[in-house]
């Protein structure tokens, strides 16, 4: 029962996204505040949760050898497949060659996201609802831009939400990647593994989603949903303790 919740958390950040891409055309407002928030909430789940249970799990030196894999990871990631949130170039040929660029980086990206969150809860199923709140935030705005600029590019609906689905897929395959091939292994490893995710969301938040949140030139605004995203999970986990 508690993983199809998480399926469900997981699944709804990308099915909104895919919504509001296709049918509606959200405001650089918008979407300045949802990154910096999204941001917020992720720096909290590594600092709070998956850093932590790692250093718990196997001390500080491995928790932090392993951030830093995680870390460099994502960075190898987006050298090979470089993605982007903005699209400044209007000129039908670069824009679609913009697009098609945001939508195989978000495709890649997502698997190792999901694969945080099936790791998650493999160690605990508290820490794996805080990991897929964090992740469906962040895939919010991330998947609006690939799935609007679908619609922009073919006028056809039905692919746009096609495109949607499809960077959806990708999670849940990163989710059922880390919840069942991780069952059974010792907690050291998982240990390991949240160190690794962690560095993956440190790197996702520092260089995508801030930069991007600031590029729409709300800055402040921008920092008040960042201190608002972590306070998000303060509450969430103190005074609700989920």
């Amino acid at each position: 029962m508690e993983f199809i919740l998480v399926l469900i958390i997981a699944i709804s950040g990308p099915l909104l996204g895919t919504i509001l891409g296709s049918f509606l055309k959200p405001s650089d407002k918008f979407l300045s505040v949802s990154f910096s928030f999204t941001a917020g909430v992720m720096f909290g789940i590594a600092f709070f949760e998956l850093i932590p249970e790692s250093i718990e799990g196997v001390g500080v030196p491995i928790a932090a050898i392993s951030f830093l894999g995680g870390f460099t990871l994502m960075l190898i990631v987006d050298f090979l497949v470089p993605h982007f949130h903005t699209l400044t170039d209007t000129s039908e040929s670069s824009f679609e060659r913009t697009a098609n660029t945001i939508y195989t980086g978000v495709i890649i990206h997502n698997l190792p996201e999901g694969f945080a969150v099936g790791a998650g809860f493999v160690l605990d199923v508290r820490l794996g609802l805080l990991t897929a709140i964090a992740i469906a935030l962040h895939d919010i705005p991330e998947v609006i831009v690939p799935v609007a600029s679908r619609y922009r590019l073919n006028k056809n609906r039905k692919k746009a939400l096609l495109t949607g689905l499809s960077v959806l897929a990708s999670t849940l395959a990163g989710i059922f990647l880390g919840s069942f091939f991780l069952r059974g292994v010792t907690k050291g490893i998982i240990a390991v593994i949240l160190g690794i995710a962690g560095g993956i969301i440190i790197y996702l938040s520092g260089d995508e989603l801030l930069p991007t949140a600031y590029d729409f030139g709300y800055v402040h605004m921008a920092n008040v949903s960042l201190a608002m995203g972590i306070a998000f999970i303060i509450i969430l986990e103190y005074a609700i303790g989920i």
